[in-house]
């Protein structure tokens, strides 16, 4: 899997005076997508089902040990209706999420229809390992059934330049959310979505001590725009 990712905005402050920052959100133009997320109760040769989990692959900092929270950017694509979507978070083993979920947010209905770009934040307060790999993903499996009509929305991405150490990753699952842990996830350099490498564009926040700090805190990871 080459360094491809998806505008999953990797964007990690350190609030302390020798701040430090994973942002590959300062790297996005404000318009590169990747298309194809969400939902469809069918497909035909010339309009295929959508891809219904997108995630971006992260390795935890040195001496971080809580996942505070993680963005995507979304913009609508195609199709009058919506989607059902859940964000989630599990241990990555190289080629598929590995063990149970660690995270898993609320449904959530999607239904933009204006061109613009929504940010998608999901608060996860979760325990991590310093060094560890995870994958970050938003998936209409679970909620396939509810899709309205046909709903496809675009995740903007940067290059792979802004954040090395992790990859953009992606399943079509039609649904069935078994394969997250039993099947091996596309993603990378894959030519139907640029021909550059790529990173996604995220924002992750993460802290040191295990609990939510706020921006007054020292030696804590926040969201910064």
């Amino acid at each position: 899997m080459r360094n491809l990712s998806i505008l999953c905005f990797v964007s990690a402050v350190l609030g302390s005076s020798s701040a430090s920052a994973i942002n590959t959100y300062k790297d996005w133009d404000g318009s590169s997508n990747i298309g194809g997320f969400g939902c469809s109760k069918k497909g035909t040769p010339n309009h295929p089902l959508p891809l219904s989990t997108f995630g971006q692959i992260i390795t935890i900092p040195k001496g971080k040990h809580t996942l505070d929270k993680f963005s995507f950017w979304w913009k609508h694509q195609t199709g009058p209706g919506w989607m059902v979507v859940r964000g989630e978070v599990y241990a990555w083993g190289g080629t598929m999420a590995t063990g149970n979920s660690l995270y898993e947010s609320k449904p959530r209905t999607v239904s933009f229809t204006d061109d613009a770009f929504h940010k998608m934040t999901f608060a996860t307060s979760l325990t991590v390992t310093p060094g560890a790999r995870y994958v970050i993903f938003a998936s209409t499996d679970k909620d396939w059934e509810q899709c309205k009509r046909r709903y496809k929305s675009g995740w903007g991405y940067v290059s792979g330049r802004s954040y090395p150490d992790g990859t953009w990753a992606y399943q079509n699952n039609e649904g069935n959310e078994s394969n997250w842990t039993n099947a091996a996830w596309q993603g990378g350099g894959a030519s139907i979505l640029h021909a550059r490498p790529s990173s996604a564009l995220s924002r992750s926040s993460f802290n040191q001590t295990g609990a939510v700090q706020r921006a007054s805190c020292r030696d804590t990871w926040l969201e910064r725009r």
